[in-house]
């Protein structure tokens, strides 16, 4: 087991982030974490690496995040690009290097990185940029892999490549999204999360009217495609 926890809360003063959750994930399996903003997404990850401290049971990878920094070892976290500062000026060498990473030129090769080692960090695309956070990731050669958001600002072909990445790693992989699309038919399960645990399961398991109303508090379109998957017709409100 990857992660197990129970009736895990945790709260920013009064105002509740996380209320009660309680799931188990498998080693290997790729999940995907919905919810629109403000559902505790990001809290959820940062309470996985132990950065925040919440209320209940967990153990991630065989140890407790709040007690034994020691996990820290086995995970790469992948934040927001918007979260991070983008104003200094390191080449992408100097960003993949940090903390003593040492580079991989098969992870290099594989997302098209090669020509990019002298340019400035700051200077890439927006998709060039997420490339370089998770070639930076999968260096460490984690057993899990947290990514919040990697979709946003990137563009099509490079959506495409992280998915086909995520498909192939030998590691247990949670994404937060706000549109499951670009990668639901590669997860193998899907979380509905906002501040509580509304549905977790496959597409067709989680994917209903009543827990879409639940997680939007509105009606999102569903359609089932050729392969069998339902997937969410956002509007641009919630995609």
């Amino acid at each position: 087991m990857a992660i197990k926890a129970k009736n895990l809360s945790y709260s920013y003063g009064k105002k509740k982030a996380l209320e009660n959750l309680t799931f188990e994930i498998n080693e290997g399996e790729l999940i995907a974490v919905l919810g629109p903003n403000g559902a505790g997404k990001t809290t959820l990850l940062k309470c996985l690496i132990g950065s925040l401290k919440p209320k209940g049971e967990l153990s991630v990878l065989g140890m407790d995040p709040r007690k034994d920094p020691r996990v820290l070892e086995k995970i790469s976290y992948v934040p927001q690009r918007s979260s991070l500062n983008l104003d200094l000026p390191l080449s992408v060498e100097k960003v993949l290097s940090m903390n003593n990473v040492e580079l991989n030129l098969e992870i290099l090769k594989e997302l098209e990185l090669e020509d990019k080692m002298k340019m400035l960090f700051r200077e890439l695309s927006g998709g060039s940029q997420q490339r370089v956070l998770i070639a930076r990731a999968l260096m460490r050669e984690p057993e899990l892999l947290l990514l919040d958001e990697p979709f946003n600002g990137v563009d099509l072909p490079t959506q495409e490549k992280i998915v086909e990445i995520l498909e192939k790693i030998n590691a247990t992989v949670i994404v937060v999204l706000h549109n499951v699309n670009p990668i639901l038919h590669a997860v193998d399960r899907i979380m509905l999360l906002n501040k509580e645990l509304i549905a977790f399961g496959s597409s067709g398991d989680v994917f209903k009217r009543e827990n879409m109303l639940k997680l939007y508090k509105t009606e999102i379109p569903l359609i089932t495609c050729e392969e069998g998957f339902v997937h969410p017709l956002y509007s641009d409100h919630h995609g």
